[in-house]
């Protein structure tokens, strides 16, 4: 699943509670991504180019079950024990466990159990056909939207986001050298993406927040 709608995943978790602010939602559902981020530019991860497809070969420290529950129960514990804030406690780790959940639907089989188990592995492999892809994100995002109520700003950057997105999903054979010869080039990619989705759904969201209530 791609950033914009991960990143609408927080409205589903903010709605009708008026008290949790949205960025900590927004934060929650890429955690795990910000993860994968740092460990490809530390090589701790990485992806490869075969037979002229992307395929996220090793990412089971930020991507596998285990890591998502344990950052989950982790998350859970700072918020409420910690930061002191009880009402975001749970909605963060729902939307740290959101990420992976929504992950295994589209990713080839490549999510693990656990970083010390490479079977058994999950993945319904929507991405493997792109317009599939395209259609079920598109939807995924337009009903987070519409069960927030929001407005016709965030409704507009959700449709873009995924407009653009969508050549990124039909990218194929020579199309993808540039991630073999730059390897850097995807993370900060998805990195700018996950940064651009916070400010336009954080921005957009609390003017629809604040006209509901």
């Amino acid at each position: 699943m791609y950033a914009i709608n991960h990143a609408a995943t927080s409205l589903l978790l903010k709605k009708d509670r008026p008290n949790v602010p949205i960025l900590p939602l927004l934060i929650s559902t890429q955690v795990v991504e910000l993860f994968w981020v740092a460990f490809n530019y530390l090589g701790i991860e990485h992806f490869s180019v075969r037979d002229g497809k992307l395929h996220l070969d090793f990412l089971p420290y930020s991507h596998s079950i285990f890591s998502s529950l344990l950052l989950s129960l982790i998350s859970y514990g700072i918020v409420r024990w910690i930061v002191k804030n009880k009402p975001l406690a749970l909605p963060f780790a729902l939307g740290v466990l959101s990420h992976v959940a929504l992950d295994i639907l589209f990713h080839e089989k490549d999510i693990r159990l656990s970083p010390f188990s490479e079977t058994p592995v999950w993945g319904l492999g929507i991405i493997s056909f792109p317009f599939l892809n395209f259609v079920l994100e598109f939807l995924y995002g337009i009903f987070c939207w519409w069960y927030f109520k929001g407005n016709k700003r965030l409704l507009a950057a959700i449709i873009l986001f995924n407009i653009f997105d969508l050549p990124v999903m039909l990218a194929s054979g020579k199309a993808l050298d540039v991630f073999i010869l730059y390897p850097a080039i995807l993370p900060t990619f998805i990195l700018l993406q996950i940064l651009i989705t916070w400010y336009l759904v954080a921005r957009f969201s609390k003017s629809a927040d604040e006209n509901r209530h």
